[in-house]
């Protein structure tokens, strides 16, 4: 028995050694009292734009992953999510990182692309976390589930990266849980020599009896204990070391694996990000109108919105080369966010804000990022009445075939039912079809109004007014079910000439695109109309606002 129990003693004393080693290491050299394990600062280069991670190299979520990056010159380091960074970078000479082994070997793949400066990442409004600045930049992320990826980059978005990184996983209690393994293993290395070495005290014998003659013929045998008892010691010391060791281990979860590897859809902004974007809009929108330049409206307007502008200016710069008549500055006010999930750019949100310069108005807007390194862009915007009930912007969505299904008419059919009304005007057949507004109905008044007096110049034989769909209609879907569509439409009022005589724009704004320039056949203003619609799911589709502005005037 003193041989198994010398045995036993040895093998527990061994473990015992190498977890208390395992422990120490883990606590003093892997760990320490930040709880975190990194890799050490690695240099990683690219010819390219950026040094990203495959998004399946993150695959497991709920520690705190940080990185540390520095550079001869200014630094971004940031994470987002694949869906962004991936537009971002797409057609971008970059560095991919597709493998990592612990402790620290980084395999890359070398993604061709164009070399050409991108948009200053520090400047974008996605990235979940970032840093970016000169010497060492820092962030500190608890993973989440999902596809993200680690950038490091030039802070100016230029060519050729070449960085020192660091990474490291915060996992909570580590250190905590590393000394408890110390622990452990020093009470199994004890346990271990004492079972070695211990000498086991021999119980004394009972006194012998005097014996007879007879008796002493019978012969003595020694004192055995119960082998119950002769194991117990044994079996408790190896209970406890296995006690502490289940325990100790399960002081930290392994981290659970992340499921969503599949393409994941993400809103287009947050809350906070759009009232940014509003914000933004707001102070670039009054200079661009002080000084009424058009490049400076390209940094936050798309057509058929810019388009508007510039005909704006150009009217303005005709008819007041002075610049003596100031636009008073304005600002989109209290703006609701609807913000559709999307999987891919472009993406696309809806605001509905007051006006500081007209409490009786409201504005309903669409803002288009078409990839993700490129600005938020005011593309569609209308002025409906604050009178006019607009659909809700919580929960605003992208259509699907069910949804259009579901709808009294399509919105492409109702742009072009609504081309015919106003072409026809308020007697047309397709007036019936919709609930109009207090603008459509003014453009109606006003045009056949205008149609009477022109008709009445004598080098005027007729007058036709035509209006035309123009592009798809951009629809979303609102909570309770009605469709909130977008419409642009150009319109072309055409005043033909009678034989033998000639016309030309001698004043007001058509002279900013045509001015004395004689013509025989006809004049003619151009428009352009954006159309806000509400299709319900029973009943007309609401007119909520048309608003026009002349881009061109000429003839022929």
């Amino acid at each position: 028995m003193r041989f198994a129990r010398i045995v036993f003693g040895l093998l527990l004393a061994l473990i015992g050694l190498l977890v208390t080693v395992a422990g120490a290491v883990a606590a003093f050299w892997l760990v320490g009292p930040d709880n975190t394990l990194d890799t050490g600062e690695q240099s990683l280069a690219s010819k390219g734009l950026a040094v990203m991670t495959a998004p399946d190299l993150i695959n497991r979520h709920g520690p705190k992953l940080h990185v540390t990056a520095s550079a001869g010159k200014p630094v971004f380091v940031g994470i987002g999510q694949d869906i962004d960074v991936s537009s971002y970078l797409g057609a971008a000479q970059y560095t991919r990182v597709v493998r990592f082994d612990l402790p620290a070997r980084f395999d890359t793949q070398e993604m061709t692309g164009r070399a050409v400066p991108l948009t200053a990442p520090g400047r974008l409004d996605w990235w979940t976390v970032k840093a970016a600045g000169a010497g060492k930049q820092s962030i500190a992320w608890p993973i989440v589930d999902g596809r993200y990826d680690v950038v490091v980059m030039n802070a100016d978005g230029s060519p050729g990266v070449d960085a020192k990184v660091t990474f490291g996983i915060e996992l909570e209690g580590a250190f905590g849980t590393s000394l408890l393994v110390l622990g452990g293993g020093l009470v199994l290395l004890f346990a271990g020599l004492l079972l070695m070495f211990a000498r086991r005290r021999n119980r004394p014998l009972p006194p012998v009896p005097v014996m007879s003659p007879v008796q002493a013929t019978t012969p003595v045998m020694p004192y055995t204990p119960p082998a119950s008892k002769q194991s117990t010691q044994v079996r408790r010391s190896a209970g406890l070391a296995t006690a502490l060791l289940l325990v100790t281990t399960g002081c930290v979860a392994v981290p659970t694996k992340n499921v969503s590897h599949q393409v994941t859809t993400k809103p287009a902004v947050t809350l906070a990000d759009g009232q940014a974007v509003v914000k933004k809009y707001n102070e670039i929108n009054n200079q661009a109108n002080l000084t009424r330049d058009a490049k400076l409206s390209e940094t936050i307007e798309g057509d058929p919105t810019l388009a508007q502008t510039r005909a704006g200016y150009q009217i303005d710069r005709k008819l007041d080369a002075a610049g003596k008549d100031k636009v008073k500055p304005f600002t989109y006010t209290d703006p609701e966010i609807g913000a559709p999930q999307f999987s891919a750019y472009p993406m696309r949100f809806v605001v509905a804000s007051g006006i500081s310069t007209d409490p009786q108005s409201r504005q309903l807007g669409v803002w288009e990022r078409q990839d993700a390194g490129s600005p938020w862009l005011l593309t569609h915007s209308v002025y409906p009445p604050l009178a006019m009930k607009l659909p809700p912007m919580a929960g605003l969505r992208m259509p699907v075939k069910a949804d259009m299904a579901k709808l009294p008419v399509l919105p492409q059919t109702a742009g072009t039912n609504l081309a015919a009304y106003l072409s026809g005007g308020a007697k047309a057949k397709q007036a019936a079809l919709f609930v109009p507004s207090p603008g459509a109905v003014n453009l109606l008044t006003k045009r056949a109004k205008a149609k009477v007096e022109d008709a009445k110049e004598t080098y005027i034989s007729t007058v036709v007014d035509t209006f035309q769909l123009s592009g798809q209609p951009l629809t979303f879907i609102a909570a309770n079910g009605e469709a909130l569509v977008f419409l642009t439409l150009t319109e072309q009022y055409r005043q033909n000439i009678e034989p033998g005589s000639n016309a030309y724009w001698t004043n007001g704004a058509v002279t900013a695109f045509s001015s004395m320039v004689k013509y025989t056949q006809s004049l003619h203003q151009d428009y352009l109309h954006q159309v806000a619609l509400a299709i319900p799911r029973t009943g007309k589709p609401r007119i909520l606002s048309i608003d026009g502005q002349l881009v061109g005037a000429g003839g022929s």
